[in-house]
């Protein structure tokens, strides 16, 4: 293969951006240009962005200059979030950029690659680049980048108003996927050898509210959950403020919805919330988490909260510390606030010191550890359902994977000690020992069933709260 039609692609930031990366894969495939893991070896190189806060638009930055250094010579492009925050503003302070496309260009991308190739055939000491011919054994929607799982993004942009918050203006207001065709992506998927759908969207409560769909995401789990190979289906990003009523049910009804659920809290303090621009007070979250406790047995939550913003005193953190360390949450996610431009709380500037924000936000991830430590020492011999996802990252000799109650890339590992196993499938493996966040154990024929506490719960006892 020439070097003529490799090209090499960069994935940053959340799982949102994991799925459009797939489709670039796919759709680069498709036309015929073959990737490359090595950079100066292509032609190509694509950027996809990320630009939710400062922070990822610095890193986004410099891993496009970074890319411009490595292989000047290389036509670069940059996808994602950064055109669609920022747009024209960019040609200027990025001239190494030969073009920026948004996701919803990302079909159209060989076509915009053949008209900027066509123009910059004529610069002196540029490579030609051209796409192959089609090939029919790819005409696949997405290149999975991923074993065993996938992330279904069912809906784009979001309608709320958190005043922090860039996405609605980078991505726009709520545009939910049709049933049929997230149907039909999770039979494709499922086909590919995925077990788990992970559903992720900035805003999955309110799926199907814009397609007037009262009960829109209870509609989809029930399509999808009847499509055949799929093992497991988890929620991600459900907004506290509208989870639907009859989820606990839908739920406990189901063989492979997971006991699990990802709902970002943000705060607890009433007076943070309301200056947020978020719904509800803290009361009002803490109800939330136990009526879900009480109706899903042995659910495992996980959420991501924001220290240092404008209005957040010893007093507002204190309460957040508080909730943290009452233990309600099993997985806990934290970052500090960033003022973002065009936010309608940029005005209220940055009071909280980059300092104090670091300290409160290293307090939050250590109680939280301590939390996390202590109740996975209390599953040690239990006997829980993993996917295995491949080889362990740090060494061949073991098999890494997640638990049931474990999300992708964000809540730790299983490491299996001894047993064989199929990657990409769901397995069986009783628990020795654990290290941080992340679980070890060894991998036994026993697979579990639905009177035999399915989806994973300890056997003969309950799971740990």
């Amino acid at each position: 293969m020439t070097r003529n039609n490799l090209f090499h692609l960069i994935s940053l930031g959340c799982p949102k951006n994991r799925v459009d990366t797939e489709r670039i894969l796919a759709v680069l495939t498709r036309s015929g240009f073959r990737y490359t893991p090595e950079p100066r070896e292509a032609s190509l190189i694509i950027v996809n962005s990320c630009a939710f806060i400062e922070p990822a638009v610095e890193e986004s930055i410099d891993v496009i200059l970074e890319s411009h250094c490595l292989n000047p010579l290389a036509l670069l492009v940059v996808a994602g979030c950064l055109p669609l925050r920022y747009r024209e503003k960019l040609l200027g302070p990025l001239p190494e950029v030969d073009l920026f496309v948004g996701p919803e260009q990302i079909e159209a991308l060989p076509g915009l690659l053949d008209r900027k190739i066509g123009s910059l055939n004529r610069k002196a000491g540029r490579s030609r680049l051209k796409a192959g011919p089609q090939n029919d054994l790819t005409l696949s929607p997405r290149a999975l980048t991923t074993r065993g799982y996938a992330y279904l993004k069912i809906a784009e942009g979001c309608s709320r108003r958190c005043r922090y918050c860039t996405i609605p203006s980078i991505r726009g207001p709520l545009r939910s996927e049709g049933f049929a065709a997230l149907e039909q992506e999770a039979q494709w998927l499922a086909s590919s050898g995925v077990r788990e759908l992970v559903l992720v969207a900035q805003d999955t409560s309110s799926y199907g509210q814009d397609l007037g769909e009262k009960n829109g995401l209870m509609t989809l789990l029930r399509r999808l959950e009847l499509i055949k190979g799929v093992r497991w289906i988890r929620l991600m990003y459900l907004h506290p403020a509208s989870i639907p009523s009859d989820l606990a049910r839908v739920m406990n009804e189901s063989d492979i919805i997971l006991p699990y659920l990802d709902i970002p809290l943000q705060h607890v303090a009433d007076t943070v919330l309301r200056a947020m621009g978020r719904p509800g007070k803290g009361d009002r979250i803490r109800k939330l988490i136990d009526r879900l406790r009480n109706e899903v047995p042995n659910l495992v939550l996980r959420t991501t909260l924001m220290v240092g913003y404008p209005g957040e005193g010893e007093d507002e953190f204190g309460e957040l510390r508080e909730f943290v360390e009452s233990g309600r949450v099993e997985h806990v996610g934290v970052f500090t606030y960033s003022p973002e431009e065009g936010t309608s709380a940029f005005k209220l500037g940055d009071p909280v010191s980059d300092e104090v924000k670091a300290a409160r936000a290293d307090e939050i991830r250590t109680i939280h550890s301590r939390i996390m430590e202590r109740r996975n020492r209390q599953r040690v011999g239990s006997i829980e359902e993993c996917l295995i996802e491949g080889p362990s990252e740090e060494t061949d000799y073991l098999l890494q994977g997640r638990t049931w109650d474990q999300a992708p890339e964000v809540d730790g590992s299983f490491y299996a000690t001894s047993g064989l196993a199929t990657a990409g499938e769901i397995h069986t493996a009783r628990i020795t020992e654990t290290f941080g966040p992340d679980l070890f154990g060894e991998l036994i024929s026993e697979r579990l069933t639905r009177t035999g506490n399915s989806r994973g719960r300890p056997r003969g006892r309950e799971g740990p709260q």
